[in-house]
């Protein structure tokens, strides 16, 4: 690996190179073949933490992600880009002591990204296109358990969220280009702590939030809640309860516009965990187990929907008990409607060993043929994309070319 150099706008290539053919089969058709490309690695004594994936329209993946010191609190905030010869670019977007304690990634119709962070002082800063000016949005963000999420609606507007220090206080993220505000979104009622909190919206421009916390029942619960389309309280609903809530995620279906949700339970009494899906099916929510476990504990999850057929995906990370192991795991719809499974990683990093915020984050191709990705920490604390392109036809011209890793030299700052 080659290090990064320090600059607010300094960028360097690195990572292992993917070379694939793109054809038009639906890439979650039969059984995913994952290949994994690292982002880039730590140096000694930092650990990656926040990554979050996003394809531009051009079916480009980025990656957003810090990376920080966890004795001294030295932090940076990077964009990744992954390159046509498939290596990944660094673009240092801020750095500092405390600096981007959670981040968040979204592109505008027009390829511009969006990325927003939370620092440990509450600040949530943004910086638009890559211009190299963050702008701080506000402060009074939760930022000893910092819950953000930025996404774009249909019309292209930015569209975000964080925690408030008040329990179950949410505020939005509104404007571009350089230009944000904030105000109260919402707050969550029957909470003593927001833990995450995720944001999607509808084909009408609605949004609608899930969110995980502390109830002040004394179990976790999960925690839904949409805006009307005449302004004014948002209603909310506590979905479910449980001793554990350990992820949540949501997403709007591309086909019909509908928002669906996934999220983890834990009981501690029978030690089973247990993966839900739910959709909106225009009436109400239809809920589906998908998965349940008395040998391992499920984690943090992320929610997409395959662009080119609407069939839901979920990444998800797993910890088995015995023999003691933490997995990256790709759960996913196919097309006789039956939820399968597939092993992405045997080997991953689920905590970060200085408490820092991390989930793997999934998104699928925007161009051409609709394949996922998913960005995850490694066990060896590396930032890693597993990507499952599309397998090509017997005749086509070439075939898939895998396991070609550029190991460079690394050097440090």
């Amino acid at each position: 690996m080659t290090g990064r150099a320090s600059g607010a706008v300094s960028m360097i290539v690195s990572g292992s190179l993917c070379l694939f053919i793109h054809n038009n089969a639906n890439a979650i058709d039969g059984t995913p073949v994952w290949i994994e490309s690292m982002v880039d690695s730590p140096a000694p004594g930092d650990s990656m933490t926040t990554p979050v994936l996003a394809f531009d329209h051009f079916g480009t993946p980025s990656v957003s992600w810090s990376s920080g010191q966890g004795a001294i609190g030295f932090s940076t905030v990077y964009r990744s880009e992954f390159l046509g010869l498939g290596f990944w670019a660094h673009r240092e977007v801020a750095s500092g002591v405390g600096v981007g304690t959670q981040t968040a990634l979204s592109f505008d119709r027009a390829e511009r990204p969006t990325i927003a962070w939370v620092n440990s002082n509450g600040s949530v800063n943004a910086e638009y296109d890559d211009n190299g000016s963050p702008v701080v949005v506000t402060g009074g963000a939760n930022s000893d358990i910092p819950a953000l999420s930025v996404t774009h609606d249909l019309a292209g507007n930015l569209r975000g969220l964080f925690s408030g220090q008040s329990t179950g206080d949410l505020f939005d993220i509104n404007g571009g280009e350089g230009a944000y505000s904030s105000s109260s979104m919402t707050t969550l009622s029957a909470l003593n702590g927001i833990a995450d909190a995720r944001l999607t919206t509808d084909h009408s421009g609605l949004r609608h939030v899930i969110a995980r916390g502390s109830l002040t029942s004394g179990s976790q619960g999960v925690i839904i809640s949409s805006e009307p389309s005449f302004g004014g309280s948002w209603p909310s609903l506590t979905l479910t309860a449980a001793d554990e809530i350990n992820g949540v995620g949501i997403a709007t279906d591309p086909t019909d516009g509908n928002v669906a949700i996934t999220y983890t339970t834990r009981d501690t009494s029978t030690n089973t965990s247990k993966l839900f899906y739910a959709k909106f099916n225009g009436f109400a929510l239809e809920s589906t187990e998908v998965l349940s476990s008395t040998s391992a504990v499920f984690h943090d999850v992320d929610l997409a929907f395959d662009l080119s057929d609407g069939r839901p995906a979920i990444a998800l990370e797993r910890e088995v008990t015995s023999p003691f192991a933490e997995e990256l795991v790709f759960a996913y719809l196919d097309g006789a409607s039956q939820w399968q499974t597939s092993l992405v990683d045997d080997s991953i990093s689920i905590d970060n060993p200085f408490g820092g915020m991390r989930r793997p984050s999934l998104a699928f191709d925007d161009f051409g043929t609709s394949w996922p990705a998913i960005a995850y920490i490694d066990a060896d604390e590396s930032l890693n994309v597993a990507f499952d392109p599309p397998v090509p036809e017997p005749n086509s011209l070439g075939l898939l070319i895998v396991g070609l890793v550029i190991l460079a030299a690394r050097s440090r700052r």
